[in-house]
C-alpha cells in the first residue's frame, strides 16, 4: 500500500478521532490540566481544586498551555471550552502524529522484507488502542511523544553535532517537566550516552545544559502558576513516594501490568504486545530503546501504585518493537513460519479485529458524562438551577467538581426531596436522577430533556433491567 496514502488516512483518523474522543480516560487528564487552567481563567476557585494543588506538586506546563490557547480563543471570540478542549486534543494528534512519522523514517528501512515493512507502517499509524492514546492531551501521553521526538531526531544524524545534543536535551527535558516519571527514561536515554554511544564530555555538558535550562524553565512557569516559588518535582517525590500517599489510591503486585495488558488488550492478541517488550529487550540490550525503556518499567513494577495510564509514554515504542520481535523470531524459525496456516489465520484475525476496535475507538467519547455537560452548555445559556438527589452529575471525584465545561449560572443544589424544589422566576429548572421516572406525588409537571440512552433501548427492558442500571436523566419542570 502506497505509504503517502496511510499518511494522509492516518491523519484523517487522527482529527476525527480528536474530534469524537471528548472528555477525559482518567481524572488526572481533565482536573490536572483544564481545572488546573480554569484556577487562572477565573472558571474554578482554589476550593475546587484536587488536593495536588495546595501540595504544589503538579508542573504548570500543562496548564499553561490550555491558558493560552483559550485567552487566544476567546480575543477572537470562541468562548466554547468543548471545541477549545477538542484544539488541544488535536494538538496532542498533531505532536504525536509527527513523533510517529519520524519513528517510522528512523526504523523503516532497517527491515529487508517488504512484509515486515507493511506490518511497521500500519502498525505505526493504524493500531487501534495507539490512536486513542494519541489524542489525549494528558501528562502520559503528551510526554511520551515529545520524547521520542527528540529521540528520533539524535538518531537520525549520522554523526550528531553539538546542536543536536542541544535539541535532543530540549525535547527530552520538556517531556520531564510534562511527566516526572520520564525521568527514568531520560536517565536511560543519559546512560547510553556514556556507556554504549561513548558520548565526549563537551558534548554530554551541552546535552545536560539543555536539561537544566529546560527544567530551570519549568520552575518559572510554576512560580507563575503557585504564585510563589515551589519546586514541584520535590513536591511530587515528597508527596507520593517519600509520604507514600500515591498507595493510598491502591496497591498492585508486580504482575499487574502483565495481568492487565493481557485482559484488557483483547486475549490472545494481547500476548502479541507482552512478547514483543519481552523479546526486543532479551535480543536487544545494546539498543537505545532498550535502555530508555527497562529503567522506566523497573521502576513502575517496583511501585506499589499501578494503573495502565502510567505505561502510556512508551506506546509509542511499541509498533517496532512489535515489527522487531517477529523479526528476531523469523531469525530463528524460518521465514516457513509465515507460511503456516494457523500463524496465517491468526495475524489475519489480528488485523480484522484490530480495524474494528479501531472503528469503535474512533467515534467513541473519552467519557460518557461529557453529553450531559454539553446538553446542559448548549441548552441552557440563562439562568439555570439544576436539583439533584442521589448524584452530583458535576461531582466526578471526592470533594471535587467539574467546573470547565459548566456554566457560571448553572447552579446546583442538592435536595433530599423532590418536593423542595422550588422554581425561581426567570431561572430555567431542572431535576436529574438515576431513576426512570419521576416519583408518582411529584407536584409538578416534568419533560425528560435528556437521557444517558437513546429512548429506542427501552423497548429492550427485558426483567427490568433498565430500573436497575445506572443511568442518567435530566428533567425539565415546568
Amino acid at each position: 500500500m502506497n505509504q503517502r496514502r496511510i499518511f494522509l488516512l492516518s491523519a484523517l483518523i487522527f482529527i476525527v478521532t480528536a474530534w469524537f474522543s471528548e472528555g477525559f480516560y482518567q481524572w488526572d487528564e481533565h482536573f490536572q490540566v483544564f481545572e488546573f487552567a480554569g484556577l487562572k481563567l477565573g472558571s474554578t476557585d482554589k476550593a475546587s481544586l484536587p488536593w495536588e494543588y495546595e501540595c504544589q506538586m503538579r508542573p504548570a506546563i500543562q496548564p499553561l498551555i490550555v491558558y493560552s490557547i483559550q485567552k487566544a480563543c476567546w480575543f477572537i471570540g470562541i468562548n466554547d471550552p468543548f471545541f477549545i478542549s477538542f484544539l488541544l486534543r488535536l494538538l496532542a494528534a498533531a505532536v504525536s502524529f509527527l513523533s510517529i512519522y519520524l519513528l517510522f523514517k528512523l526504523y523503516f528501512k532497517t527491515f529487508s522484507q517488504y512484509k515486515l515493512q507493511h506490518a511497521f507502517l500500519l502498525l505505526s499509524f493504524l493500531l487501534w488502542f495507539s490512536v486513542f492514546n494519541s489524542v489525549r492531551f494528558s501528562s502520559e501521553s503528551f510526554a511520551g511523544r515529545i520524547f521520542i521526538i527528540g529521540f528520533t531526531l539524535f538518531l537520525m544524524k549520522d554523526k550528531q553535532r553539538p546542536v543536536d545534543y542541544f535539541t535532543t536535551g530540549i525535547f527530552l527535558a520538556l517531556a520531564f517537566i510534562i511527566r516526572y516519571q520520564t525521568a527514568f527514561m531520560l536517565a536511560g536515554f543519559a546512560a547510553w550516552m556514556i556507556f554504549i554511544h561513548k558520548t565526549g564530555l563537551r558534548k554530554f555538558a551541552i546535552f545536560c545544559l539543555a536539561i537544566i535550562l529546560v527544567f530551570l524553565t519549568g520552575v518559572l512557569i510554576d512560580r507563575w502558576f503557585y504564585g510563589e516559588w515551589t519546586l514541584t518535582t520535590w513536591n511530587y517525590f515528597h508527596q507520593n513516594i517519600v509520604l507514600d500517599k500515591a498507595s493510598g489510591f491502591g496497591k498492585n503486585p508486580w504482575w499487574f501490568y502483565f495481568e492487565y495488558i493481557f485482559m484488557n488488550s483483547l486475549p490472545p492478541f494481547s500476548l502479541i504486545y507482552i512478547l514483543a517488550v519481552m523479546i526486543y529487550i532479551i535480543y536487544k540490550p545494546k539498543d537505545l530503546i532498550t535502555w530508555t525503556i527497562v529503567p522506566f518499567l523497573v521502576v513502575h513494577f517496583i511501585i506499589a501504585h499501578k494503573e495502565i495510564r502510567f505505561l502510556f509514554p512508551i506506546i509509542g515504542f511499541l509498533p517496532f518493537m512489535i515489527v522487531t520481535s517477529t523479526e528476531v523470531i523469523l531469525k530463528k524459525t524460518g521465514n516457513q513460519l509465515l507460511e503456516n496456516k494457523a500463524v496465517k489465520i491468526f495475524v489475519k484475525a489480528f488485523w480484522y479485529t484490530n480495524l474494528i476496535l479501531l472503528g469503535i475507538m474512533i467515534f467513541k467519547p473519552a467519557d460518557s458524562h461529557i453529553s450531559i455537560y454539553k446538553k446542559l452548555f448548549y441548552n441552557y445559556p440563562g439562568p439555570t438551577i439544576l436539583y439533584y438527589i442521589e448524584d452530583h452529575p458535576f461531582n466526578r471525584v471526592t470533594a471535587v467538581n467539574l467546573n470547565y465545561y459548566k456554566r457560571k449560572n448553572l447552579v446546583i443544589e442538592h435536595i433530599d426531596s423532590i418536593s423542595r424544589i422550588v422554581q425561581k422566576e426567570n431561572t430555567t429548572t431542572l431535576y436529574t436522577t438515576n431513576k426512570p421516572l419521576l416519583p408518582s406525588n411529584s407536584p409538578f409537571k416534568a419533560t425528560l430533556i435528556y437521557s444517558s440512552y437513546p429512548d429506542w433501548i427501552k423497548r429492550f427492558n427485558i426483567n427490568h433491567w433498565i430500573d436497575r442500571t445506572y443511568f442518567w436523566y435530566i428533567y425539565e419542570i415546568k
